[in-house]
């Protein structure tokens, strides 16, 4: 691979490739990006936040199967990530309760109840359930039968998508940070995230290299991979929309 004219190493292949893809250049980013300007109301604020919870919620279950789908070598690599969804023993820390103490906080601001809000299927947008939907098959990858993929193709498929996932969470974290400054919400633990993706984004980095330098499924990897990003488009046009829905 090049990489600006010169050999890259498949981390920073990989990270080039999120940079550059459509899904980081989403007018998302631009819109929570500029909030500082134009602030987002409480209301885009909760409906956005509802959004991305029925979005981490799936995640969550995808990246706890993934660890299981590993070969031994690899599991290490997501682990410490799954714990950390889950609150490192302590479930009072984990990410959704962080995520909904978020939503109840921006929801008082506002003066609405968070209780109409949290898991509510019907403010979930469709680019968020078609990102659901097509997201799947890359954390779960079968084969033309219907059946999980057994060699090790099916893993280096689903690294690919854990890399995917994790790059832009960073991205993810820190615009949405900028644009909860209005709510004095920036340093709250659920941003913490901003870290805390990038230590994962790391581990799933070293895990996509796995498959790649040890066991030689690049192609594995990047169709996990380049086909979250494109799935990530649909997530972002969602999350977007439930921003737009109540005024821009």
């Amino acid at each position: 691979m090049l990489l600006n004219g010169v050999a890259a190493t498949s981390a920073a292949y990989l990270k080039e490739t999120a940079s550059s893809h459509p899904c980081a250049k989403h007018a998302l980013f631009e819109r929570l990006n500029r909030a500082d300007e134009q602030p987002l109301t409480p209301a885009q604020a909760c409906a956005m936040l509802v959004n991305y919870d029925v979005h981490a919620g799936l995640l969550r279950r995808l990246l706890l199967s993934a660890a299981a789908y590993m070969p031994e070598p690899a599991v290490g690599f997501v682990l410490e990530n799954v714990r950390n969804e889950y609150g490192n023993g302590d479930y009072t820390r984990c990410h959704e309760g962080q995520l909904h103490d978020v939503i109840d906080r921006v929801c008082k601001i506002g003066g609405i109840e968070s209780d109409t809000m949290i898991r509510n299927e019907g403010l979930v947008k469709c680019g968020v359930r078609m990102y659901m939907r097509t997201v799947v098959d890359f954390y779960q990858p079968t084969s033309e039968d219907g059946k999980p993929i057994k060699d090790m193709r099916g893993p280096a498929i689903t690294a690919g998508a854990i890399t995917a996932t994790e790059l832009m969470a960073i991205e993810e974290f820190k615009a949405m940070q900028i644009a909860f400054r209005k709510f004095h919400l920036a340093d709250h633990r659920w941003f913490d995230h901003v870290n805390v993706e990038c230590d994962h984004g790391e581990e799933s980095l070293a895990l996509a290299e796995y498959f790649i330098d040890k066991h030689n499924e690049r192609e594995a990897v990047e169709f996990g991979f380049t086909n979250t990003l494109a799935a990530n488009v649909h997530l972002y046009d969602g999350l977007l929309d439930a921003i737009k829905e109540h005024g821009d």
